[in-house]
């Protein structure tokens, strides 16, 4: 809001030019920008999809450096991917069309990116990707959550890509994650206390962590209220 319209474009053009070869490097391609936004297919595999999400965050951190030298804000972007059947086709009239992707995944896919704002991380990938990577071994995940997302009846499961993070976030992450994995299963048990004596020793380790502290906010809240008899751990989003 405080650039002018032609600013506004060259920083979009800018920072597309940078990101998008990335995509196709790992394989993939465009279907179509959104503003800042890109919808993107990835035909061969989810590796090439997860490679290509940590190859765009890099390019990202390499832009902030030179922003940051020219007085600018850096920037922080989330990516989220999700596998699945779809189409990709041509929507519009005669005179106006342009591609789209359609399916309930794209959909789903489009609310993994939105709640990389909510989790506080870079890039979020479904259960369905971490079963379907050909080298899971070549990541470092962590389950974050078990949610129900707005306009859905059942569950995903979501985990964030490690390797995404800039260090020493990254490190620390990783360093933490036997108390993050604990914490995470005595609150999908209801053992709030435990689970909320592990998720403050991470936040001593690692300050920035910004979901536990919002397993933290949720024990909060869930003891502050009766807590369901079916409890099971399953978070429901009411908002995008």
């Amino acid at each position: 809001e405080r650039i002018s319209s032609q600013e506004n474009f060259d920083f979009i053009n800018a920072y597309l030019q940078r990101i998008s070869p990335e995509i196709r490097n790992y394989n993939g391609f465009i279907v179509k920008y959104m503003g800042d936004g890109v919808m993107a297919v990835f035909p061969d595999g989810v590796d090439d999809a997860v490679r290509a999400g940590i190859a765009k965050l890099q390019q990202v951190r390499d832009y902030n450096q030179s922003r940051t030298i020219q007085g600018y804000a850096p920037l922080n972007i989330g990516i989220g991917i999700h596998v699945g059947d779809m189409m990709v086709g041509i929507v519009g009239e005669a005179n106006r069309m342009q591609a789209d992707a359609l399916s309930d995944n794209v959909n789903l896919t489009a609310r993994l990116e939105g709640l990389t704002k909510y989790y506080g991380v870079s890039l979020l990938i479904s259960k369905e990707v971490v079963q379907r990577l050909r080298e899971p071994e070549a990541y470092q995940v962590r389950l974050l959550d078990r949610a129900i997302v707005q306009g859905r009846t059942e569950s995903i499961t979501v985990y964030e890509v490690l390797d995404a993070e800039v260090e020493p976030i990254r490190s620390l992450k990783i360093k933490t994650l036997p108390l993050f994995e604990e914490g995470l299963q005595q609150y999908c048990q209801g053992n709030f206390a435990n689970a909320k004596v592990c998720f403050e020793q991470i936040l001593e380790l690692n300050p920035d962590d910004k979901t536990s502290k919002l397993y933290l906010e949720r024990i909060r809240s869930l003891l502050d209220r009766n807590i369901p008899e079916n409890w099971n751990g399953i978070w429901k989003f009411n908002q995008k």
